[in-house]
Parts: structure tokens; C-alpha cells; sequence
């Protein structure tokens, strides 16, 4: 159905994909993810997933079928601008929080020596900051794919609450540790969710759940002043697992 209502908008389309060319303002900030072809690429999938409809027609007819295709066709007008708006914010604090992070400093051999003390003298590389796994989970390379249209405003949220997170962590090491030591049965948690590969449909669209409410459970832990998009507690996680394994 979306191969079909695709086909029928585009002309429509094709605009969509030429307004998209604006986004090679954001070629900078993207180039850590990807390169400029990549982000356009994914940011047009990302649109027709949105744009297209995700469920079958309830009933095979025309006018059902033209509702369809009208109804697409209502989500495109100025969608290309409130995506720029959207995932602008996304890339300019996923680069601040990069920044604040920082990236695993190294020696490179490469480098000029400026003394024979340093011939034959290993790589110095210093441990990965922690949370340069949780910005590579929000934000992955090609993550336009993983997630929704609708989910890019939770998504900076999430950053926002990140990059507080890494500026508090500086001032309490003692304090983070402590909400770390409560997120971290989750994580794990989270974690073996995802090695599964033959979780039902039902049980996917649970576990996206969990993630989601993972991500605000932090946010309240770390970041509480920016607020939650729904009720979120431990208890609330524990009853999401329980949920998950009778899906699964």
C-alpha cells in the first residue's frame, strides 16, 4: 500500500527530495555521522515513512484508496522546514555534547617527534568518556532510519538531558554515580532486548517502548528541570519488562 500511494504522489515526492537540497547547511554537523549524500538519503526515507501510510486499508476500494493519497498528500506542505527545524537543533547539541565529551585523545606516530625519547614509545590512548556510548545510541550513524518523524523532539530533548548530565558529572562525580548505579539494571536489560532476533512484532513494538521510556526515565534522574513526556518511574520500567516477556 505505501509502494502504491508512493507512486501516486510522486511528482510531490520528487519536490520533496529537490527542497531537501537545503540541507546541505547541516553537511558540517552531519559529517561525523556521514557525508552530505547520506543525510539526504535518509532524511527522504525518513519523510515517506511519514508522509506514507503504515497501515493496510481497512477496506479495497477507490475512494478509501483517494483518501489515502489526500491525506498524504496533506502532511507534505512545509514539512521540509519543520524537519530542517527539527533536526538542526538535533545536530547543534549532539556537537556540543561531542565536544563536552570529548574524543579519545591519541598519540599518532604520524605526529612529528620532538625528541628521540619518543622513538619506539607506545600510542597513549586514553578510556572513552561513559557517555560517549549513550550519545552514540541517540544518535547513530544513518539514525534518521531508526527512528520516527514525530520522536525528533524527544530526541533533542534526550540530548539536551545528556549534555546536562556530562556537565553535572564534572561537578558531582559522586552524585552521577549514583543515578548511574539506578539506570544501570535497565541498561542491561536494554541491552539483552536487543541481541533478540526473534522477537514478534508485538514484542518489538514493546521493547521501542521500553527504550523510550528508559530514555525519560533518565531525563528525570539527570536532567528533571526539563521535564517528561509521560509518567515515568522504576516501578513503571519493571512493569514494561513484564509486558515484553509475556509478548514475547
Amino acid at each position: 500500500m505505501q509502494r502504491l500511494v508512493d507512486l501516486a504522489i510522486q511528482k510531490d515526492i520528487a519536490w520533496l527530495e529537490k527542497d531537501l537540497r537545503a540541507l546541505s547547511k547541516y553537511d558540517a554537523l552531519y559529517s561525523f555521522l556521514g557525508d552530505s549524500a547520506e543525510l539526504r538519503k535518509t532524511s527522504l526515507e525518513h519523510l515517506k515513512r511519514y508522509v506514507l501510510p503504515r497501515q493496510p486499508l481497512s477496506v479495497l476500494t477507490r475512494a478509501c484508496f483517494d483518501a489515502v493519497v489526500a491525506e498524504a498528500r496533506l502532511r507534505l506542505p512545509g514539512l521540509v522546514p519543520q524537519f530542517m527545524d527539527r533536526l538542526g537543533p538535533i545536530l547543534q547539541v549532539r556537537q556540543q555534547v561531542q565536544q563536552r565529551i570529548g574524543a579519545p585523545p591519541a598519540i599518532s606516530r604520524s605526529r612529528t617527534l620532538s625528541s628521540l625519547g619518543q622513538l619506539g614509545a607506545p600510542s597513549v590512548v586514553r578510556a572513552p568518556n561513559p557517555l560517549a556510548g549513550e550519545l552514540a545510541g541517540l544518535v547513530p550513524a544513518r539514525f534518521l532510519e531508526r527512528i520516527e518523524y514525530e520522536r525528533l523532539p524527544h530526541l533533542l530533548r534526550y540530548l539536551k538531558a545528556l549534555l546536562i548530565r556530562s556537565e553535572r558529572a564534572a561537578l558531582n562525580p559522586a552524585k552521577d554515580q549514583e543515578r548511574v548505579g539506578q539506570i544501570a539494571p535497565y541498561k542491561a536489560e536494554f541491552a539483552k532486548l536487543q541481541a533478540k532476533t526473534s522477537a514478534s512484532p508485538e514484542s518489538q513494538r514493546q521493547i521501542e517502548t521500553f527504550r523510550w521510556m528508559f530514555e525519560e526515565f533518565k531525563v528525570s534522574l539527570f536532567a528533571q528541570e526539563l521535564g517528561t513526556a509521560m509518567p515515568v518511574s522504576a516501578k513503571r520500567l519493571d512493569q514494561q519488562l513484564e509486558i515484553i516477556q509475556q509478548t514475547s
